[in-house]
């Protein structure tokens, strides 16, 4: 699908027709283009990666055929968000990926900037009605928290009454505790 000057290939949600290698060796590259994930071991991606290209659970974002932005998700239940929230993110089982109505975002990569048109993307367009949350990306040198979202369709209100009736399977630290927030 062209969105402005991009090309946004999210196959669950709003179609596209790229092949699952081809997604993953987008995705790989992009990872060896940002510092938080060029040090991944090669032996991490059956479980990291190819579990979100199967079940689809990705936004992979291009300009002029070149990548510029990934994104993926996961729908937790309550068992398997406390598995998600305790264990190391390489320990997720296959059948969580889709277990549940939570959502998360799994990872975020976009090493060449454009940031903030990614969270657009992903507010207005990936997820406009949803609420989620994600891991802090710097949780290793801040302590881990847990970062809330919402889609530009849902209110402040919604997003509280969300959070309210959803609340975390761990006791962490959530970030912003009252308001909406674009992804970090």
């Amino acid at each position: 699908m062209q969105i402005g000057t991009y090309d946004v290939h999210a196959p669950l949600i709003l179609g596209g027709d790229r092949s699952e290698a081809e997604v993953l060796g987008a995705a790989v590259w992009l990872w060896m283009h940002s510092s938080q994930h060029r040090d991944f071991p090669l032996y991490t991606l059956p479980t990291v990666l190819l579990p979100i290209i199967k079940h689809q659970h990705y936004m992979l974002v291009s300009r002029d055929a070149n990548p510029l932005f990934f994104i993926s998700w996961m729908w937790l239940n309550d068992q398997a968000e406390q598995r998600y929230l305790t264990s190391a993110e390489v320990q997720i089982r296959e059948g969580d990926w889709a277990s549940g109505n939570r959502l998360w975002i799994r990872d975020c990569i976009a090493p060449f900037g454009e940031i903030r048109a990614m969270s657009r993307l992903v507010t207005e367009t990936l997820f406009p009605e949803h609420c989620f949350r994600s891991l802090y990306h710097r949780g290793a040198q801040r302590g881990k928290r847990v970062m809330n979202f919402k889609g530009d369709q849902v209110s402040h209100q919604q997003a509280r009454a969300w959070r309210m009736a959803h609340p975390l399977s761990v006791s962490l630290p959530e970030y912003p505790q009252d308001r909406s927030r674009m992804l970090p």
